[in-house]
């Protein structure tokens, strides 16, 4: 019996398939399938809104098709009967309460964890790292994460990583142009920058983590990546040197982007698209930023046109992190002056 499906392509199915189980319209009870060089994932109804989200990776169809039923695996949530919140980076669970039951049910369904840790911090200090305890496994929080058909070697208590932003690294990736000059303004070990470079981009990664930017340079030949430029530096010190230069800037920094605004814009050719992330309050989601971002523009005296407001992940009750994507046009003069990267 045909039931509700999205078609898309193949090399695009990760992407999307991420984003529905985010969205809760991934139907689990049934297998994806292959037909051709599409895939055909069985979905639950989507609304407007997940629509409009999923547009954001690429093109889609929603369609009847016929799918064979999944067979029931065996969950954390079936073992434990409550769901802890956890994520698995390489071969590392990160578990937010220290639950040894929980972590073992954890090492029981996903085979290949083979250490679970738990966070003793939050996000914190210049370079956005974390102190983590040992739970169960290997005492350990070293790995190699595989995403998007990349490797890349992490160390969680050193530089700042997180597999949530997967589906937002693909749906930037695909809006890059072979060519074109891209400038990841905080870079980490270098998710964004390292996928953006595969795609043909010519990248400046920035980083001021020393750690993180060692990592950086270790993934850039873990995948064979030569044509990147890998800086340790704080970004607003290379506004002068790279003055109207990017066609496209990461701004990955959500809780301090704000202040780094100014930067991007002088940094942007004209007609450059700035992606800006920041955590946002549930009754305020744009607004706010999107009111830095024009008040940036103004005190930079460029003109800015906002061209995609979306929520990337859950981050906290009650907040989210946020993208606005936006265009910033310079006045004639400047846009004239733009050299390349």
């Amino acid at each position: 019996m045909a039931s509700l499906g999205l078609k898309v392509r193949r090399g695009e199915g990760e992407g999307f398939r991420r984003r529905l189980v985010e969205i809760g319209a991934f139907d689990r009870s049934r297998k994806i399938r292959t037909e051709g060089g599409d895939l055909y994932m069985p979905i639950l109804e989507l609304s407007c809104e997940a629509r409009e989200e999923l547009a954001g990776i690429g093109k889609f169809e929603v369609v009847e098709a016929e799918f064979q039923d999944e067979a029931p695996k065996e969950t954390v949530e079936g073992l434990l009967g409550h769901k802890p919140s956890f994520e698995v980076v390489g071969d590392v669970a990160i578990l937010e309460d220290p639950n040894e039951v929980a972590a073992a049910a954890i090492m029981a369904v996903h085979r290949n964890v083979r250490a679970v840790i738990s966070p003793l911090s939050a996000v914190e200090g210049e370079f956005r790292t974390r102190r983590f305890r040992p739970v169960a496994g290997e005492e350990r929080t070293t790995t190699v994460h595989k995403e998007h058909g990349l490797r890349y070697r992490i160390d969680l208590e050193r530089a700042y990583f997180t597999p949530r932003l997967g589906t937002e690294r693909l749906r930037v990736a695909g809006l890059v142009r072979s060519g074109e000059a891209a400038f990841d303004m905080f870079a980490g070990v270098g998710p964004f920058a390292l996928l953006i470079a595969k795609r043909g981009a010519k990248v400046v990664a920035v980083d001021k983590n020393p750690d993180a930017v060692r990592l950086l340079r270790e993934n850039a030949r873990l995948n064979r990546i030569d044509e990147i430029v890998i800086m340790e530096a704080d970004a607003a010190d290379l506004a002068e040197r790279y003055e109207n230069c990017a066609d496209r800037i990461i701004m990955n920094l959500p809780h301090s982007a704000r202040d780094f605004l100014g930067v991007a814009m002088k940094i942007a050719k004209d007609g450059g698209v700035v992606h800006y992330y920041a955590i946002a309050p549930e009754d305020n989601l744009y607004a706010r930023d999107t009111a830095f971002v024009e008040d940036a523009a103004r005190d930079a005296g460029v003109e800015v046109e906002i061209l995609r407001r979306g929520v990337v992940r859950s981050y906290a009750p009650h907040q989210y992190n946020i993208v606005i994507d936006f265009r910033v046009d310079k006045p004639p003069k400047e846009a004239e002056e733009a050299t390349r990267l």
